[in-house]
């Protein structure tokens, strides 16, 4: 059966089954990028860049709100269109949530690099923590673009019937950043971590002192 067809006809236990495992398992990946990517900051670089990380978290949490308002919302758009036959308005649609969400992003990654400092203190940073918040930050805003467009694409991709490929996606970027956390901070001896996460943008933190 077509995709869209199946949404529109298939059996709504078996549509739930289909969409909410590979979304269960997506939203665990994505709790395990922070678990993962503490444990080799502690080991690697220390207390001092875990404490860095954990204050610069919020504004890493808006930047992911952004991107999921913006996906979440031409999601369901998108799905009424198909489900209406209009895909060409489905296509525009998704057209213009790409254009938002390259906007927003880059209008929210001039505001945080303007006020970070001050946006780090109101989170709590000491002076002794400070370096390392901006240092993180500085690399979370260069990559904010892609991955504002990486968690609307996921929805995207999940409008049109693909769940597992969503999810493989999310499971992809969760490997890579295993698997390069520990290169970067071990073998280049860079005192440093890189996170790589939908849709794979690197981030590195340097050791100060």
């Amino acid at each position: 059966m077509d995709r869209s067809r199946e949404l529109g006809e298939g059996r709504i236990t078996h549509l739930l089954i289909k969409f909410s495992i590979p979304a269960i398992v997506g939203m665990m990946v994505n709790a395990l990028y922070n678990v993962v990517d503490r444990i080799f900051v502690g080991q690697g670089v220390g207390s001092m860049a875990i404490a860095g990380i954990t204050i610069g978290f919020p504004m890493m949490i808006v930047l992911m709100a952004f991107g999921m308002l913006i996906g979440q919302g031409a999601n369901a758009l998108i799905s009424i269109r198909l489900g209406e036959g209009k895909r060409e308005e489905a296509e525009l649609i998704m057209g213009n949530a790409m254009v938002l969400l390259a906007v927003s992003s880059l209008i929210l990654t001039v505001l945080g690099l303007i006020f970070m400092d001050p946006l780090l203190r109101l989170f709590g940073a000491s002076e002794a923590v400070l370096p390392f918040g901006r240092a993180y930050m500085k690399i979370i805003y260069f990559g904010a673009v892609f991955q504002g467009i990486g968690f609307g694409m996921n929805n995207f991709i999940r409008s049109e019937g693909n769940p597992k490929i969503a999810m493989m996606t999310m499971l992809i970027g969760a490997v890579l950043n295993t698997i390069l956390d520990p290169i970067f901070i071990y073998t280049f001896k860079m005192g440093s971590r890189v996170r790589l996460g939908p849709p794979f943008c690197h981030r590195r933190l340097r050791q100060y002192g």
